[in-house]
């Protein structure tokens, strides 16, 4: 007698946003962002300063780190490397519930990386850093593109976790402090001169050193925590106006302004979700 045994599927993506592999140069900067889609960046060679919601640190190759969405990122070049760097952007059904987001690579992790983005090269109009829109009659490249993708996804967790370094220069310290001071501060209407004075230092240098760290503005950066502080409370149930009064937002049309700038969607979106 035949039994059917159903199978689960722990890593499930509904598709991409980018692919693409790049090398920076010493000094790069990437501008910091959220948005409401995972981002998988994998680090093959040198070391990359990364910004991953309130924490600071350097990841040094062969390693990677999965942002989820609406976690605010930057990347930036570190210890005076040109790293190497694929990132992919996708959607998902499902994923592993990893409990950490830092992983070390194999040479099979990366191999899977570079057949995912061979792949999408032969079966997609690649538009700079994009993955474009599937070619006709590639459907078959582009669904193994995705599975090689998957199979990255699945085995993650294979090597162990690496550690993180701290970055031990005055720039990361002086960081590091404005973004804990951030954290302990969401729900306080602060500008540029509260929060460098909170962090004791002037405005200029709490400007220049997230520049130099986010990519972002101090005040900029400041919003989106906000944000993204406000989208669990949303998904609760609590009411808009009492968001805002609690995130230190002078009313809630203002609050609602922000949230559309930094998410794309309106905080009802995020209640219904």
């Amino acid at each position: 007698m035949w039994h059917f045994h159903p199978i689960g599927r722990p890593v499930s993506l509904t598709g991409l946003y980018t692919a693409f592999a790049t090398e920076f140069t010493p000094d790069f900067v990437f501008r910091g962002e959220s948005h409401d889609f995972y981002e998988l960046v994998l680090v093959t060679k040198g070391a990359i300063g990364v910004t991953a919601g309130a924490n600071s640190f350097v990841l040094e190759a062969p390693a990677a780190i999965l942002h989820p969405p609406m976690e605010f990122h930057s990347i930036r070049s570190a210890q005076n490397t040109a790293p190497k760097i694929m990132i992919f952007s996708f959607g998902a059904d499902a994923l592993p519930d990893y409990k950490k987001n830092i992983f070390a690579l194999s040479t099979e992790n990366i191999a899977h990386a570079q057949s995912a983005l061979d792949l999408l090269h032969k079966s997609t109009a690649m538009a700079g850093n994009l993955a474009g829109d599937v070619l006709e009659g590639k459907e078959k490249e582009a669904q193994l593109a995705l599975l090689e993708l998957e199979v990255l996804l699945l085995t993650l967790t294979e090597q162990g976790e690496p550690s993180p370094k701290k970055e031990g220069s005055a720039g990361g310290r002086n960081y590091r402090r404005a973004l804990r001071i951030i954290e302990e501060n969401l729900t306080l209407p602060l500008n540029t001169n509260d929060l460098a004075r909170l962090c004791h230092m002037s405005p200029s240098l709490l400007k220049k050193t997230f520049a130099r760290h986010a990519g972002v503005g101090v005040m900029e950066y400041f919003r989106t925590r906000k944000i993204n502080a406000a989208i669990p409370l949303l998904r609760e149930g609590v009411g808009v106006q009492e968001i805002a009064t609690r995130l230190g937002f002078s009313n809630a049309g203002y609050f609602s302004t922000v949230f559309h700038r930094v998410t794309g969607k309106t905080p009802s979106f995020y209640r219904n979700h």
